[in-house]
């Protein structure tokens, strides 16, 4: 709790207030927007998750961070440290996404609240992996969020790719583009995997020694 506390002092009030501004705004599309926008799908599918990921980006900051020579100097790992940060800015991130989520039901009920959340953690995960990926490879700040951007603009313009068979399975907006077979909950479980290895990968490269 202690480190936890620590990477929320230096995450700072500007996130908490730009994520707050984010969940008024929803809450007046989900108010006067018309019946033809299923807004759940798209924005707990594709604008939050890509929301996360700038977030990881911009304030998960690794090789970009000002005090990385020190800190890797000083620990005996660095994963501790990306774990605490990623995890911490992914949290707060989420906990806004739940609330909005949870205003868009009231209003709108388009789908289960559950199911909000099963529709945002893989997406959101598979984004924000990478963008943590970016930043412990890239030392220039801004990079990892311009990476993560042209993945998550190349994803929404590849949606015709879906008539390819297996494609279905690894595409991260898969509700949002119609799921015509029904597979939703393969293709999640399928992005949580990869998610798993990427991370497992990252664990055994920066669990033991200083990059």
């Amino acid at each position: 709790m202690k480190q936890i506390k620590s990477e929320l002092m230096i995450l700072g009030i500007n996130p908490i207030l730009i994520l707050a501004f984010l969940v008024v705004v929803f809450t007046l599309i989900a108010i006067f927007a018309g019946e033809m926008l299923n807004l759940s799908l798209i924005g707990f599918e594709v604008i939050f998750p890509f929301i996360a990921a700038i977030f990881i980006g911009e304030w998960g900051k690794i090789k970009a961070d000002d005090n990385y020579d020190m800190i890797a100097a000083q620990g005996k790992s660095l994963i501790s440290w990306v774990l605490y940060r990623s995890v911490t800015v992914f949290a707060t991130v989420t906990f806004f996404v739940v609330l909005c989520m949870a205003i868009v039901f009231h209003i709108r009920s388009e789908i289960p609240l559950q199911e909000m959340i099963l529709i945002y953690l893989s997406p959101a995960f598979m984004l924000s992996t990478l963008t943590v990926l970016c930043n412990l490879i890239f030392t220039h700040e801004h990079v990892s969020t311009l990476v993560c951007g042209m993945i998550w603009l190349l994803a929404m313009l590849s949606k015709s790719m879906l008539r390819y068979p297996m494609t279905e399975y690894i595409y991260l907006f898969i509700r949002y583009s119609g799921d015509r077979n029904g597979i939703w909950l393969i293709n999640k479980s399928v992005i949580i995997a990869i998610c798993a290895v990427i991370w497992t990968g990252i664990c055994l490269v920066y669990g033991k020694k200083n990059r």
